[in-house]
């Protein structure tokens, strides 16, 4: 039994996270048949949850129910049976997972949720006091990998053999997301083309890895106790960068120079990243010796997907399954009419994307 986990994590917000996510899993399930494929939904928002669930107030509506359950099977009643003293996992804990046919037809039956609350920041204090258990010295190492054994704990209980986890992390750097990121190998930082980005990428590597990006903040950081020191203290691993896709919605040539600009300084620095320290990227059969060949492996373009995004994210269709028409009604009986050339190129982008994986 193998499993494989991608945390989609930027702590800039608004760069297209969720939904690459939502897709890139929709499809990657329906070429992967055989394997389980689970979403777990770490962002109070729970937008993710809402889109598999059945998608716009449908999706809402669904969840809520999850929500009211007097034991609620979805990640704040994993995170209750931690805090309940089991963060060493000597049981096996209840099946978090929700089958997600059950509730939307559209996507394929080896995709199964874990679904999000809103409860989860609420937790957060408890999450943080459990990790600091005085008579506990492994507490916040047991935690912070608990993500992965629930995984590992989720798939012996099905037929599956193999499971790819997908996980669509919160902005914040929140214990919650420490433990979506320590428990997993791979991590996908979708960014835009504005230097907020860049200074999210910048907060990535000094978060996790280590990176900073003067002497003077080294110094800084010698001083105190950071995640990083944390992660090497208790001998963890972090997740490897395994790209950083372009969310790109240019309209314009203007727009399009301007855009192109500010991509290449997010290449440059990301490059620089990793000319000095290669081991924090995935391993690549033919490492890069410049720029434009690490770009080729390492970035990709995701384009908006404009009225189609809409549209999937209302219905709970995922983009490779809207060609199957093009007249939708939208939940407020709004008939919307969209042409295929509207998201081609974006289907392109998510289909390269996701033969990454």
């Amino acid at each position: 039994m193998a499993t494989q986990i991608f945390a989609f994590y930027n702590n800039k917000g608004g760069v297209g996270k969720t939904t690459l996510c939502q897709n890139a899993a929709s499809l990657y399930a329906e070429r992967n048949p055989e394997k389980l494929v689970l979403v777990i939904d770490l962002c109070p928002q729970a937008n993710i949850s809402q889109f598999f669930l059945g998608g716009g107030k449908k999706g809402y509506d669904e969840n809520q129910r999850l929500q009211s359950q007097a034991t609620r099977r979805n990640i704040v009643g994993f995170m209750d049976w931690l805090l309940s003293g089991n963060s060493g996992f000597t049981s096996i804990p209840s099946s978090y997972m929700t089958h997600v046919q059950r509730y939307n037809g559209e996507i394929a039956n080896n995709v199964y949720l874990i679904a999000g609350d809103s409860f989860l920041e609420s937790l957060s204090l408890a999450l943080n006091f459990a990790t600091m258990n005085p008579g506990n010295v492994n507490a916040w190492a047991e935690y912070v990998t608990a993500i992965r054994r629930l995984c590992d704990a989720e798939l012996t209980k099905t037929d599956f053999k193999d499971m790819t986890v997908f996980i669509d992390c919160n902005p914040s750097f929140s214990i919650y997301t420490q433990m979506a990121l320590v428990s997993s190998d791979q991590i996908v930082i979708p960014v835009m083309a504005d230097y907020s980005s860049l200074e999210g990428i910048k907060g990535i590597m000094m978060l996790l890895y280590g990176k900073y990006p003067s002497s003077a903040s080294k110094t800084y950081a010698d001083k105190v106790q950071t995640f990083n020191k944390q992660v090497n203290y208790f001998k963890l691993s972090l997740p490897k960068i395994f790209e950083l896709p372009f969310n790109n919605f240019t309209v314009n040539l203007g727009v399009a120079n301007a855009y192109g600009s500010i991509k290449n300084e997010i290449s440059a620095f990301a490059w620089h990243q990793y000319r000095s320290d290669p081991t924090i990227f995935t391993s690549v059969s033919t490492p890069p010796a410049t720029n434009k060949e690490w770009e080729k492996i390492f970035m990709s373009n995701v384009k908006d997907f404009h009225t189609s995004g809409k549209v999937s994210s209302s219905l709970g269709i995922p983009l490779h399954r809207l060609p199957g028409q093009t007249n939708y009604t939208m939940p407020d009986g709004t008939e919307i009419n969209i042409p295929k050339s509207n998201y081609n190129e974006s289907l392109k982008h998510l289909q390269k994307f996701v033969l990454k994986l």
